[in-house]
C-alpha cells in the first residue's frame, strides 16, 4: 500500500466513546482504530474501521501522568503499538474522539511530502494564544494539567531561553496543534526527532508546546502547514477527566 495513507486514531482506558471514521477523510487514507479491549474492537469493527487494532501493552498502567505519557509514545512511535501502519505511504495520528476532520484536512495531506519527516499544522490558535508562553499560561490555568504545572511553566521557560539564543524570535513562532499530526517514517530523520519528541514529551506532556519547540530547531525536517480555516472539524467530549 505504498502510495495509501493511514490514519491511526487512538483510544486507550476507555477515555473516548468508539466513533465511526471520521468526516472528511480523504480517499487515499485508509483507518485504523487502536484500542485496548475486546469491546471496543468489536464496536469499531462494526462503525465501518478499514483496520481495527487491540494492544494490551498499557492495561496495567493506571496513574494519569503515566498514561498521558502512553498516547505520547504512540504519537512518536505509532509503528510500535501498530506495526501495521508501516505498509503505507504516511502514518497521520488523531485523537479517537475526532467527529469531523477540518474541511481543508484534504489539503494538508496533500502538502505532506518525502522532503520532511513530521507533519505538524499551525493557525488554529490565534491572537495572544499563538505562542508557547501564552500557551503555558493557559495550561498551567486549567485544572487536567494541575499535576505537572510546575514542569510546563519550567520546560516552557527553557525552550523561549534555547530559541532565544539560537537567534528565533518565540514571539513570531505560531503555536503548533498536537490534536493532528503526520509521520513520514521512512525518512532518515525519522530516528532522532521521534526519540527528541517522546523525551520532550515524558518531561512537559503538553503538546502543542512541545511540537512548537520541535518545529523550530528541526527546520529542515518537520513541515508545518498553515491554515487560517479550521470549520469542518468536530471533536466529542471525552468520558472522563484524565
Amino acid at each position: 500500500m505504498e502510495n495509501k495513507n493511514v490514519l491511526l486514531a487512538k483510544n486507550l482506558f476507555n477515555y473516548e466513546e468508539v466513533l465511526p471514521p471520521p468526516i472528511n477523510i480523504p480517499d487515499d487514507i485508509v483507518t485504523l482504530y487502536l484500542t485496548d479491549n475486546d469491546h471496543n474492537v468489536n464496536l469499531a469493527k462494526g462503525l465501518g474501521w478499514n483496520i481495527v487494532k487491540k494492544t494490551e501493552e498499557f492495561l496495567d498502567i493506571h496513574d494519569k501522568f503515566e498514561r498521558r505519557k502512553v498516547i505520547s509514545y504512540i504519537n512518536a512511535f505509532p509503528h510500535k503499538v501498530a506495526p501495521e501502519v508501516l505498509e503505507f505511504n504516511f502514518v497521520f495520528v488523531c485523537d479517537g474522539n475526532v467527529v469531523s476532520l477540518w474541511d481543508n484536512y484534504k489539503n494538508f495531506v496533500n502538502a505532506c511530502s518525502d522532503d520532511y519527516s513530521l507533519f505538524l499544522t499551525s493557525g488554529y490558535y490565534n491572537g495572544t494564544r499563538n505562542t508557547i508562553q501564552e500557551e503555558s499560561k493557559s495550561s498551567s490555568a486549567q485544572m487536567r494539567w494541575n499535576y505537572n504545572t510546575k514542569q510546563i511553566i519550567e520546560t516552557t521557560e527553557r525552550y523561549v531561553n534555547s530559541l532565544t539564543e539560537l537567534g528565533i524570535d518565540v514571539n513570531n513562532l505560531s503555536l503548533v496543534s498536537a490534536k493532528y499530526i503526520g509521520w513520514n517514517l521512512k525518512h532518515e530523520n525519522y530516528d532522532a526527532i521521534s526519540k527528541s519528541i517522546y523525551e520532550q514529551a515524558c518531561l512537559i506532556l503538553q503538546g502543542n508546546i512541545y511540537l512548537t519547540y520541535i518545529s523550530a530547531i528541526y527546520p529542515n525536517d518537520v513541515f508545518v502547514y498553515f491554515c487560517d480555516d479550521y470549520s469542518g472539524g468536530i471533536t466529542a467530549n471525552h468520558l472522563y477527566d484524565a
